[in-house]
């Protein structure tokens, strides 16, 4: 199978411009939309974590995407807030001047329109409002951050795509752990975990040297790091194929996959979070 970029992770402004036009989002939709209040868990991340699916953006209802922050809330007394945004890269979670993939211009699109874009509403980045909820009526139990992708994505139209990532990757470990150690300086103490990606066909050596960044910087700031490249291969190998043929990638009707998990690779993913979080309990 043949692997497709959507254009979520190359120009999301795109997608919410024409998503927002005319489309009527119910007020008891949008009334319902969760807070940064009496939260247990906050992930911070890109549209991995947003649970971005290409046949869910017209209308762009915010609810109809499920990530694996989601799936942890459904099966967990966990309550959950996902700041995860679209198109937002490892940088531009700790800053609004840094360099972004459609994330800032599809808040600011929505916004304009009147329109939810995000699964909780605040203002400034994931990490002010990761920040923001710490200290306020108890502490959360766990934080996810997911970040270097939409970096990766955008080397992938570059010249010399392995030359781009070498020179991004400082930067992107740089932003992780700023935004761990914002984290601990905040006054949160419980555990944090910096998660991977999962080897799409096609850019598994470019992932791989994107994963070493990731879990260095997990290793440098003393967080656990989530290897979900390692739970979608094992699943895989046990199903007799790649993650795009054993279903682990969302598929489109000719037979390609998209880069974005299917329901089961979330399932995946949320599995690996709440292992991490019960291994940490444990350790205690």
């Amino acid at each position: 199978m043949r692997t497709r970029f959507t254009s979520c992770l190359t120009r999301v402004a795109v997608v919410v411009a024409v998503a927002v036009v005319g489309v009527v989002v119910p007020a008891q939709i949008a009334d319902a939309r969760p807070t940064l209040r009496h939260v247990d868990y906050i992930a911070l991340g890109d549209s991995v974590a947003f649970g971005f699916s290409p046949f869910l953006t017209d209308p762009w209802i915010p609810e109809a995407f499920v990530g694996y922050p989601e799936l942890v809330a459904s099966q967990t007394h966990l309550k959950t807030a996902n700041l995860a945004c679209p198109g937002q890269t490892a940088q531009a979670l700790i800053s609004l001047q840094a360099p972004d993939n459609g994330c800032f211009d599809g808040r600011a699109a929505a916004a304009a329109e009147g329109f939810p874009f995000l699964h909780v509403d605040y203002p400034g980045t994931q990490l002010d409002a990761a920040l923001a909820r710490i200290g306020r009526e108890g502490s959360p139990k766990l934080i996810t951050i997911q970040g270097g992708g939409n970096e990766l994505i955008q080397c992938l139209g570059s010249p010399n795509p392995t030359a781009c990532l070498d020179s991004v990757r400082p930067k992107v470990a740089a932003a992780l752990a700023s935004a761990v150690k914002s984290l601990r300086r905040g006054g949160y103490h419980g555990p944090i975990a910096l998660l991977g990606y999962y080897g799409v066909p096609g850019i598994e050596g470019l992932e791989g040297r994107l994963e070493a960044t990731i879990r260095d910087a997990a290793r440098r700031t003393g967080v656990h790091f989530g290897n979900i490249a390692e739970v979608f291969a094992s699943y895989a190998s046990r199903h007799g194929g790649d993650i795009c043929t054993t279903g682990l990638l969302i598929a489109f009707p000719d037979g390609s996959c998209d880069v974005h998990p299917s329901r089961t690779g979330q399932q995946l993913i949320a599995r690996l979070v709440m292992r991490l979080l019960d291994n940490h309990n444990d350790d205690r």
